[in-house]
């Protein structure tokens, strides 16, 4: 009866240990995204664009043990982008997959990993003219501040360069 008595008592504290190790759940905020935006002429094609995009985002918060913020990701499903050149009726439109994973490091600053599918762009007649795709992973000045690369530390399976995205999207939509 004592053997059992230790054994129990064990083996709660031992659950109560665990649990306190990992932390609480990770929070998820599921949002539907529908948004409009003109891309000024001269931030990225000599010409006015409007992006639209629409779909769903889930948005996944991690945290420490002490509750301290870990990491987020961010998911998007049905989540399709179009741009338009509205002097010209011009359209590109590309669906978006993979995740977007953030991670704070000890300095500050993020870690951001993007693995999948980021951009496909078919024009009628002409076939594929711009794909994004494999892994990407960068460090960005803050988790805030997630979206701006300060150094890219990995490239792989066919990810390219901003100026790439530009010429080919702007050269399309003119």
């Amino acid at each position: 009866m004592r053997h059992t008595l230790h054994v129990l008592v064990f083996a709660v504290l031992a659950l109560i240990l665990a649990a306190q190790a990992a932390g609480a759940p990770p929070t998820r905020v599921e949002t539907d995204v529908d948004r409009t935006r003109t891309v000024p002429a001269g931030a990225l094609c000599s010409f006015d664009f409007v992006v639209h995009s629409e779909g769903h985002q889930t948005t996944t918060t991690f945290t420490n043990p002490d509750g301290s913020f870990d990491r987020f990701t961010i998911h998007l499903s049905r989540w399709e982008t179009t741009y338009t050149n509205p002097a010209n009726g011009n359209t590109l439109r590309t669906v978006l997959a993979g995740p977007v994973i953030v991670e704070a490091l000890p300095d500050g600053r993020a870690l951001v990993r993007v693995p999948g599918n980021d951009g496909h762009f078919v024009v009628k007649g002409e076939g594929p003219i711009y794909t994004d795709n494999g892994l990407i992973v960068w460090i960005a000045p803050s988790v805030a501040d997630w979206p701006n690369a300060t150094e890219i530390l990995h490239a792989s399976g066919g990810y390219r360069t901003t100026e790439d995205f530009a010429a080919v999207i702007c050269s399309a939509l003119a």
